[in-house]
């Protein structure tokens, strides 16, 4: 087999990846109004990005032996090359985890927003417009009390 077909078949769970990337994007996007923070999307963003960036690396790292047979760069280099690759893509992917987990522990406690207009336990509710506020009965202290 050809070079290119080995990349092709080591990119096929980075499409996978990418695929469900995309899902999660969309999905995340759309549950914003329902509440889903930025942080999930910015981290799906990450994830998508990186994700790109490695399956175009796929590609251009079968120029390798080309950039060693030329005389460009020597083995110390390439492996410089390679490191400073992996050490990108891990610090994407590191990025894009911390920001989920940051998302997820946000998402446990009740924003700003609702701390703020919550009304307190038991208090009556305001009654809603077109519609006649219900008088509750109020108990007689009177009928109450045993006759003396």
């Amino acid at each position: 087999m050809s070079p290119l077909t080995f990349a092709s078949i080591e990119t096929i769970p980075l499409v996978l990846q990418l695929a469900v990337g995309l899902l999660g994007l969309i999905v995340s996007v759309k549950g914003r109004a329902r509440g889903v923070s930025g942080l999930m999307v910015a981290a799906f963003a990450v994830m998508l990005i990186t994700t790109v960036m490695a399956i175009a690396w796929q590609f251009l790292a079968l120029n390798v032996p080309d950039w060693s047979e030329s005389g460009g760069l020597s083995i110390d280099a390439i492996r410089s090359i390679y490191l400073a690759v992996a050490i990108v893509f891990d610090t994407a992917s590191l990025l894009s985890w911390l920001l989920v987990a940051i998302a997820v522990v946000k998402s446990g406690r009740p924003s700003r927003q609702q701390q703020g207009f919550a009304p307190p336990a038991n208090y009556p509710m305001a009654p809603q417009p077109g519609y006649a506020p219900q008088v509750q009965p109020q108990p007689n202290p009177q009928a109450q009390q045993p006759p003396s």
